[in-house]
């Protein structure tokens, strides 16, 4: 097969926890380019790409050239709104999306020690480690082989995350259902707001009203992406905790450079495990 994208879930328990899914995406067509818009994300992602090199254009843009016998390695955060990226064939990458904190069940230190930058395309964390197993993963012949060598890589490498308090914030913003400001989520966590800024700041590198803004972008996403019946967008706003119609659109637009009438209507769905792209 010329082009795919496949999407796939950890088998080990542990890891679903802290890994989302893995993404499979090639394409040996050499006469088509992929561009697309991805968008702000709760979660995290590394991406690696065999024989290719990331040049990043500005902030938010990057692109992918073929390049000799070698491995790169990119990884955005939590970025803060929406990010262009070109693929130029041949191409062969593996995503690892990561889960909230997720990320940070790997790491030595905190998320803020090791990321700097919105879109980085050098990325050193998992880069050592990694290098020696990478051979056999992208030559693995099925996906199914593919996950399970990732699982036992990401299984090495797993230290855990002790911050209960985060946990706490996580499992309140994900699992409670309510409508969450800054002050509410401290006063449920029984911190300071400044507490709770520094939490933020170290564990998520974001700001807390950037995240809950984020998961509130995100939750509209998946509610119209999954309804039977397309809703109204005063409906979506509604069902999101929007103030209203308006400044839903504004946020929107912030976030996307489109209004949501015309965001949804460039959608993409890839895989099946909630990734959204505007395929240029």
């Amino acid at each position: 097969m010329k082009n795919s994208f496949y999407t796939a879930a950890p088998n080990s328990e542990l890891l679903k926890s802290c890994i989302a899914y893995y993404y499979f995406d090639e394409s040996q067509d050499e006469n088509t380019t992929k561009s697309f818009i991805y968008y702000p994300h709760y979660k995290n992602a590394l991406t690696i790409y065999k024989n290719s090199k990331i040049r990043i254009n500005h902030a938010y843009s990057t692109t992918t050239i073929p390049s000799g016998s070698d491995y790169s390695f990119g990884f955005s955060k939590l970025i803060s709104s929406a990010a262009q990226a070109e693929l130029l064939p041949p191409y062969n990458r593996i995503g690892v999306v990561f889960q909230p904190l997720g990320l940070n069940h790997f790491l030595q230190g905190h998320l803020s020690d090791h990321v700097h930058f919105p879109v980085n395309v050098d990325f050193e964390l998992f880069k050592e480690t990694m290098v020696p197993c990478l051979e056999s993963i992208f030559e693995a012949p099925t996906i199914q082989d593919k996950v399970a060598l990732l699982d036992a890589y990401f299984l090495s490498e797993h230290k855990g995350f002790t911050d209960k308090k985060m946990e706490q914030a996580m499992h309140l913003l994900f699992e409670d259902g309510a409508k969450y400001s800054v002050d509410l989520l401290a006063e449920k966590l029984k911190v300071s707001r400044k507490t709770l800024l520094r939490m933020f700041k170290k564990h998520q590198n974001s700001s807390v009203i950037d995240y809950l803004k984020m998961i509130q972008f995100r939750k509209s996403i998946e509610i119209f992406q999954n309804a039977k019946d397309k809703t109204t967008l005063s409906e979506l706003a509604y069902d999101t905790a929007y103030y209203d119609q308006s400044d839903f659109i504004n946020h929107f637009k912030k976030l996307t450079g489109f209004n949501p009438k015309s965001f949804f209507k460039q959608l993409t769905v890839l895989g099946d495990k909630g990734t959204f792209w505007t395929l240029k």
